[in-house]
This record gives structure tokens, sequence and C-alpha cells, in this order.
């Protein structure tokens, strides 16, 4: 059977709720009674050697899912003591890859805080999904390791970031469709390709139930909403800043974006505890700069 797949386009009337709306994700994976689905997505990414995996973010009610501290990324803990990240993005911006590294780097540094010495210092994974073309290579699933590009050699395996692209899945024969491969058609296909996906096994069948709970709840389905809403409403402030910059015709609109990237690494290092110090060293701001943008955008 060739699974058409068909994206889900559903405005929120009485369809299911998108799973790439990041509070959607967060709420689908991020509860613990769907322990189970979470498990078998990081299994399918990363192989079967996991045993458990455990939720080390906090749930976010809907009541937050617009609130500038409200996480829609998911922590975990693996049963081995590794840890991962998962987020799900829609659209990316210039210091996007850069921004995966800080998140990277603040998982991997939070152990040293924790009181472990080198030795005892665990793998951080950060796994990325996306909405959009990132990369330049046709197939969906890419893996990064710190390597020496001359021979190969792997530098640590401790760094591990993985980009899964779901703009590049396309239409699939299902059976032949790998574990990865229906768990992403499920994410962004329609109902329809969901409820084909139900009958493959019993944790997709698991996972539609789970969507369908999802999408009948009110508050769930209103915070969807608003927070779609948002995110348009933040797309479309970039895109007019944006427009404005190249309508003036003039060098300084290159640079202000260069520096709105970089304003936005900032935002981020500080909400994740970065010092002042190595702030100022990554970005080139001052500390000065730095603290004015931070009492604006925080």
């Amino acid at each position: 059977m060739v699974l058409l797949l068909r994206e889900n386009e559903s405005k929120y009337g009485l369809d299911l709720l998108d799973l790439r709306n990041d509070f959607v994700f967060k709420a689908f994976f991020g509860d613990k009674r769907n322990n189970k689905l979470l498990l078998d997505f990081i299994r399918a990414i990363l192989g079967e050697q996991i045993i458990s995996v455990k939720l080390t973010s906090p749930y976010v009610e809907p009541s937050h899912a617009n609130d500038k501290k409200s996480e829609m990324d998911l922590r975990i803990l693996t049963d081995i003591g590794e840890q991962i990240n998962v987020e799900m993005q829609l659209k990316g911006h210039r210091a996007f890859t850069e921004r995966m590294l800080i998140y990277w780097a603040k998982m991997y540094g939070v152990q040293g805080k924790e009181g472990k010495s080198y030795v005892e210092l665990n793998k951080a994974i950060q796994i990325v999904i996306t909405n959009f073309n990132m990369l330049r290579k046709p197939h969906y699933q890419s893996m990064f390791q710190l390597i020496d590009p001359e021979n190969g050699a792997l530098f640590s395996s401790h760094m591990e970031i993985h980009v899964l692209e779901l703009s590049k899945v396309k239409n699939l024969i299902l059976q032949d469709a790998t574990k990865l491969e229906k768990w992403l058609l499920f994410m962004k296909g329609d109902q329809e390709t969901k409820e084909a996906l139900a009958m493959e096994s019993s944790t997709m069948k698991e996972a539609y139930s789970e969507i369908q709970r999802l999408s009948g709840d009110m508050e769930t389905r209103k915070a969807a909403i608003a927070r779609e809403i948002h995110l348009n409403d933040q797309i479309q402030r970039e895109l007019d800043a944006e427009a404005d910059g190249w309508k003036s015709g003039k060098r300084e609109g290159k640079q202000e974006g260069i520096k709105e990237g970089k304003t936005e690494i900032v935002i981020e290092m500080y909400k994740e505890e970065f010092p002042i110090k190595t702030i100022v060293k990554l970005t080139g701001f001052t500390e000065e700069e730095i603290l004015s943008i931070v009492k604006m955008n925080i």
C-alpha cells in the first residue's frame, strides 16, 4: 500500500490538532501518561538499545502556552543517564544552528553544576524536528558529531545533534516505511493518513487515540489556536522587518539583520543562565548592550 501523504491543513475546526504546533507536540509527548509513545519515538531515532526514558521538563498547562518562560522543548533522561533535548520548529532564522549549539552546550554543561566529575559526564543529544528545509541534502534525517574531517576520527561520542526535516518526508510504501518514517508521517499527515498508520501497529493506534483525546479537549484546542496565532504574528513581524530592511537599500539594513540574529542569541544564552562575560565574548556586544537587550526582551 502506497501511503499518499496529505498534510494536516486544519485550522482547528473539528479536525485533529496539528503535531507540528510546538504546544501540541509538547502536550502529546510531554504528558507522563504517554511515556510509552515517547520511548517508541526516541528509539525510532536513536535505536532500540534505549530501555527507558524519563521526562525532566515541566508540563505546560494550556493557560501558559504563550508565556515567555514556558518551555516547548522536551528534556529527557535515559536509563543510562544520557540527556536528550527534543524540539519542534516551524521556521528557522539566521542563527538557528548557533541556537542549537547553545542548547546542546547548556544541556551538557549543566552536568558540571550537578557536581559530576569529568569522567562522570554523560552524552547530550539535541534533536530538532523542522517543518522547513534546513540542510542542503535530499534525505530527511541527519546526524552530526565532532569528527576530524581529514580521517573521520571521532573526537568524543558525547556530542550528538539530530535534524529531522518533515518537509522532506514524501509518499511512502507503508509496509516498507521505517518506524521513524511512520512517526514523521503521523506528525505531518492529515486524519486519513493517521488512520492508515493506526491500522499498522498498536503503538500508532495508541498515538491516534491520544491525538483524538487532545483534539477533543477544549482548553488544549484553545491553547493550540492561541499558540499558532502567536507564532504567525511573530513570523509576520520578522518578515515585515526584513522587507523594510530591503526597501531601505542601505547596508545598514544588512548589518541590522546580523545584529538582530545576535540579539536572539543573547536572549537565548541569558535565559539559559550563561555568564555575562561568556555572552560578551561570543557575541561581541558590551556588557551594557547585553543588559539593555535583556531588559527590553525578557
